[in-house]
């Protein structure tokens, strides 16, 4: 029998809301799942769209685009929504405009 993947509780302190995210799934992944209208547009890695800067927790992180996010975006720590799965409880919140 499949052991179910770690869950783990994520704030989005643009809506205040705290949701629950797998391990193996993306931050923006479950944000839509709980109705949250979290910036995005390719959800692959590649437009920039979801940008987001963790407040604290630990992420890992899907391949992206080379072109996403500016090597300056990413020595500061921002991360994209949609490529960044939670390894602990995390806050997050995302920079782009709201609305998909």
């Amino acid at each position: 029998m499949a052991k179910s993947p770690k869950t783990y509780n994520v704030t989005i302190t643009n809506t205040g809301a705290d949701i629950p995210c797998r391990a193996d799934q993306t931050i923006l992944q479950a944000a839509i799942a709980a109705g949250i209208d979290y910036p995005y547009i390719c959800a692959s890695g590649n437009c920039g769209a979801c940008i987001s800067r963790p407040e604290s927790g630990k992420l890992s992180h899907l391949p992206q685009s080379d072109t996403s996010l500016s090597p300056a975006q990413a020595k500061a720590g921002m991360v994209l929504g949609c490529r960044a799965r939670p390894r602990s409880d995390v806050v997050i919140k995302w920079l782009g405009q709201s609305g998909s």
